[in-house]
């Protein structure tokens, strides 16, 4: 089972890519998000894998960040949804929309993403929604990652940013997400690199 591929791309096309690994070419199948931050041709690059069987054949599905493998894995134990449908939802809402619409039950918003409907969308938020508050630490997550004012430096995502950084370092998300949301409200326009010396110095002082 290949759970993390490291090569040079040599292909790449709307929905994958060819990642050249000791001298093996794995196509992989990825979504738009993977594919907005690929490299050049011929630049190294790093995919986390899942490895999917059907009809006697294997599929790859490559994901820049673990976080957008997670959800795909996450989408497809719910009824109805295959890889093919789970990449088109990640594409359509990206992962912190998708994240904040299931943990606050917008099944309306889901239902307009590619391939959903009412009947999915309801689905996805039965089946989904109530483990993603527990796993994310109830709604503190999905404020953080709703824009309320607590993306700064040119609009960029910084809680996401900050939670990425700190996953990094080995902290776990729905253990460090009412602390970050608590400095990011403090201190919206500060660098990174600031925040996550802010984040630390409060960890190591509990």
């Amino acid at each position: 089972m290949i759970g993390r591929i490291r090569g040079i791309l040599v292909f790449r096309n709307e929905s994958e890519v060819i990642v050249e690994a000791s001298g093996v070419g794995y196509t992989l199948q990825i979504s738009a998000a993977t594919r907005e931050r690929l490299p050049l041709l011929g630049d190294e690059l790093i995919l986390w894998v899942t490895t999917r069987f059907r009809d006697d054949q294997i599929f790859l599905y490559g994901f820049f960040e673990q976080r957008e493998q997670t959800m795909f894995l996450r989408l497809l134990k719910v009824n109805g949804v295959g890889p093919k449908l789970a990449f088109a939802i990640i594409s359509g809402a990206g992962i912190d929309q998708l994240e904040r619409q299931l943990v606050n039950k917008e099944a309306k918003a889901l239902a307009k993403l590619p391939g959903v409907g009412k009947k999915l969308s309801q689905r996805l938020v039965l089946e989904l929604g109530e483990f993603l508050k527990k796993e994310l630490g109830e709604l503190e997550l999905a404020d953080l990652r709703g824009g309320d004012g607590l993306a700064a430096n040119g609009g960029r995502d910084v809680g996401s940013e900050l939670l990425a950084a700190l996953a990094a370092l080995g902290y776990r998300e729905n253990e460090v997400a009412a602390t970050v949301t608590g400095i990011l409200r403090k201190y919206p326009d500060e660098p990174l690199e600031v925040l996550l010396k802010m984040a630390l110095r409060e960890f190591h002082r509990g």
